[in-house]
Order: structure tokens, then sequence, then C-alpha cells
């Protein structure tokens, strides 16, 4: 038999045959390869696995193929040092970080929609002060909104009465409406509800319901204070000037008295208004907003001769808070009091 433990060796002689293994110069770097035959044996090894104990018949390998296998036994007893638990563990973090960066990079994140940014102070000060800013000035405004949409309705409502008064006073020969008994001055103002002396301009189609009350049966409120009259007889248009009052908001004096509370003051603004004043219709068909519930009338003194002075429309005069039973009548026409 021959030996072919030279397998995979370098040649030193330029003589030996071409099919034996070969190498470079001594000298260089030295660079091992394999004969033809080499290569068909380690082929054949690779094809039947390596493992010559599994070959179902060893006597099908050569020489050549057993020293291939030989070589490579060598190689399972080269000495190696074991690899160190150190090297081990850190081996085994960093693969463990690798899998966690990979499975963060592949998953959604449930705050990855947020930006993480934290509050700072500048812009706490910021937001605190547009909020102050916008509650200032929204809340007034809104309030401001509010208030002329009220005072516009109650425009609008006097306006229809009143030119429904107007029309009946042309068709009755200058007299204002007045549906009550002959005693209706036996009984105190808020004791009746003294706007139903309207209802005929309700019975006439002048105006409609909803103008002067809301509700019905026990739960009916009036809408309109109307001017109270002193005697039948000169409760006619001619004998008031352009600027008296005629119709205005319900009264909150009578009110008060109504529901036997202590009674607003005469200076008090209509309940429509949040009590911050009221509307009026005056003869001349002008409807103002009053801050304050007076007027003024001409006044003819004996002393000083004519002047103007204030009268407070709730109230008749005399009267005095918290010293008498209701609101009083008025005894002069040029008395302004108006009730409901």
């Amino acid at each position: 038999m021959q030996d072919h433990s030279d397998t995979g060796s370098e040649s030193s002689s330029a003589g030996r045959d071409s099919s034996e293994p070969h190498g470079v110069d001594p000298g260089t770097q030295r660079v091992t390869s394999l004969s033809e035959a080499d290569k068909t044996a380690v082929d054949r090894l690779f094809e039947d696995g390596l493992d010559h104990l599994n070959q179902a018949d060893a006597g099908d390998l050569n020489d050549r193929e057993n020293a291939v296998l030989q070589v490579l036994s060598n190689l399972e007893q080269y000495p190696a040092e074991s690899s160190s638990d150190e090297l081990v563990d850190a081996t085994l973090a960093g693969i463990d970080r690798y899998e966690a960066g990979r499975e963060n990079r592949f998953s959604i994140s449930a705050d990855q929609g947020t930006t993480g940014r934290s509050i700072r102070l500048p812009d706490f000060f910021a937001t605190a002060a547009a909020l102050f800013l916008a509650v200032g000035i929204g809340v007034p405004l809104f309030e401001s909104i509010q208030s002329n949409e009220r005072i516009t309705m109650s425009q609008h409502r006097l306006g229809t009465v009143g030119s429904a008064i107007a029309g009946f006073s042309i068709d009755q020969g200058g007299a204002l409406p007045l549906s009550g008994s002959e005693d209706q001055r036996d009984t105190p103002l808020h004791q009746q509800y003294y706007s139903k002396n309207l209802s005929e301009l309700i019975d006439g189609e002048r105006c409609g319901y909803s103008n002067l009350f809301s509700g019905s049966g026990d739960n009916v409120r009036p809408l309109v204070g109307y001017r109270v009259f002193v005697t039948r007889k000169t409760f006619r248009h001619a004998r008031f000037s352009p600027d008296d009052v005629l119709i205005s908001d319900p009264n909150p004096v009578l009110d008060s008295f109504r529901a036997n509370e202590r009674p607003n003051g005469p200076m008090s603004g209509a309940v429509t208004h949040d009590g911050q004043g009221l509307v009026v219709y005056r003869f001349d068909g002008s409807t103002p907003f009053l801050v304050e519930p007076t007027d003024f009338d001409d006044h003819q003194s004996a002393d000083s001769g004519p002047s103007r002075r204030m009268d407070l429309i709730w109230v008749s005069d005399g009267y005095r808070h918290g010293d008498q039973d209701g609101i009083g009548w008025p005894t002069a026409d040029s008395d302004d009091v108006l009730a409901h």
C-alpha cells in the first residue's frame, strides 16, 4: 500500500508528478492546494457524509480517501481553549440587545404618537394668560350680546302693542283701551292683573296673545306694563304729551308685592333685563331703553313757576318704600305709573 500521509502538503521538488499536491516557493507565504485526485476524494467523502464509520462498505474507500479522513480526525484532537463565562455572557447579552432593537424597530409603540415634550413654565404662563384673556373678553361680550338681544325683543314687543293701542285709539275717537269694571280703582293694583285692560286688542285681532301674555290658565304671566288711569273720562290719547310713557316692561315692584316678598326698591330695573334697566314705549312711538325707571314731567309750582321733576314710573307719587301696602294709584294724569 502506498503512503498518502503527504496529502495536502506542499511540493518540495520540481520533478514531482503534476498530479501530486504542489505549493509556492518557500520564503513566500505558503498556500496549499489540492491535486485533482485529492479533490475527487474530498468530493466523494462529502457526498458520503465524511464519516467512514457510517459507510455501507468500508472497502469502497481508496487509500487517498482514508488518508483525508485521517487528517480530518486529527483536527478533532487539536487542542483549543474553552470559552470563558464572561465571553459567553457578553455574547448572549449582545444577541439579546440585537433582538430587542429589532423588535422595537418592527413594532408600533403605544405612545408613539406623543412627542414626550414636557410642559415648560413659559408655556404654562402663556396658556394661562390666553385663557384669562379669553374669559375676560368673552364673558362680558357674551353677556352684552344677551342683554342686547333681550332689549331688542322688548322693543319689538312694546312696539307691536303700542301700534295696536294707537290703532284702537283712532278707531275709538281717542279713547285708550279699558276693559275693567267701573270700580277697578277700589282694588289695589297688586291684587289684580291690570294689563287685562289690553285684552280688547286681542279680541279685535290688533295683536296676538303672545305679545301680551305667556302661559295659560292659572300660569298666565303678563309681559307688558300699561299706564294706570286716573279717571276713565280723562284717559284719552290727547291728554298726554308725546314723551309720556304708555307701556313698558313688567313692574318688578308690583311682582314683589304679589309674591308677598320684601318689595323691590322703586329704582329697580325690570326682571326681563336682570334689574339693569327697562324698555318703555312713549306716545310718540319711540322705544328707548332706560337705565333707571324714571321719567321727567312738567310741573307747575305756585312759588317757582314751571319746572321739570323726576317721576318714578313703578310707583305713584307719595309712595314711601316699606310704609304702605302696594304701589298706590295715581291721582294726577301727569303721574306715570305702569302696572301689569
